[in-house]
């Protein structure tokens, strides 16, 4: 007696349409004509594992929902144990590219990718981002009096309080030796502020042991700038806020979160009077 056809799982089909329209939509979303194929232009086939999804499955979504373009390679137990080896290195190299190696946090090329997206959102749609740079106060007599694997430590402990601090969606980064940075997406600089004083009072808690066996505590210095996407503005001008805020912050005694004023308003203000001087001149000038 022949044994019954085994139906594929419904919820298989549903996420490879869904990774798929994904990948399509990040690739070809704005050059649609390009993604077309065959006009000329370069191509690229990006390879993609979808364990759990056959030859049956496949040939049902392709005439379903218009996937022919895409090509299929059947694995079998002897290539999909290399391939998997292959992606695996891959995604490691990957991580190493956008992580720093002592405390995984984000390096600064990967916050200055996702602050620029960030930006650009804001920009889009109004929803405000506010990025905060932290910076440890007296790092150097940390490393001079109590030595560097003391130093390091208090690097990775600071990057573990941010990342238990700090909302899924956050990013926190590492973008220099004692510099580290958060870009929060959807808050102002009041929800910001009140984020970076619960994180400061956190890591301010914390003890660490000297080389000596001394213990000793350490503390950040915090300048926050906010952006609401009613002006332009680009990455360096955000940052250059956000640094201008935490070396007051510096100036005041340390420990402490600074904010910067509201680019938003500044700039629509200086744009105003510009566009006022510009009339006067117009109005009244020879």
């Amino acid at each position: 007696m022949p044994m019954p056809e085994k139906k594929p799982d419904p919820a298989v089909g549903t996420a490879l349409l869904a990774d798929i329209a994904a990948l399509q939509q990040a690739l070809c979303g704005q050059y649609a004509e390009a993604c077309a194929g065959r006009n000329g232009s370069p191509t690229l086939g990006v390879f993609r594992l979808f364990p759990g999804v056959d030859i049956s499955l496949w040939s049902r979504l392709a005439r379903e929902h218009g996937l022919s373009h895409w090509l299929t390679l059947p694995l079998d137990e002897q290539a999909y144990p290399h391939l998997a080896l292959y992606q695996e290195a891959l995604e490691r190299l990957t991580y190493q590219t956008d992580h720093d190696p002592l405390t995984s946090l984000a390096n600064r090329r990967s916050f200055e990718r996702t602050l620029d997206l960030e930006i650009e959102r804001a920009r889009r749609s109004r929803v405000p981002v506010s990025l905060a740079l932290l910076d440890l106060d007296d790092f150097k007599a940390v490393n001079d009096t109590h030595g560097h694997p003391a130093g390091d430590l208090v690097l990775r402990r600071l990057a573990e309080v941010l990342e238990q601090g700090k909302r899924r969606y956050d990013l926190a980064a590492r973008i220099g030796g004692e510099e580290f940075a958060l870009v929060l997406s959807g808050v102002g600089l009041v929800k910001s502020a009140e984020i970076l004083e619960r994180i400061l009072e956190s890591f301010s808690t914390l003890r660490f042991a000297g080389a000596g066996g001394e213990s000793f505590s350490v503390t950040f210095s915090v300048g926050i700038a906010s952006y609401r996407g009613n002006v332009e503005l680009a990455v360096p001008e955000l940052v250059g806020l956000a640094d201008e805020a935490l070396y007051r912050a510096k100036r005041l005694g340390k420990n402490r979160v600074t904010v910067a004023p509201l680019p938003d308003v500044d700039k629509a203000a200086n744009e105003a009077t510009l566009v006022h001087a510009n009339e006067k001149k117009f109005l009244f000038g020879k």
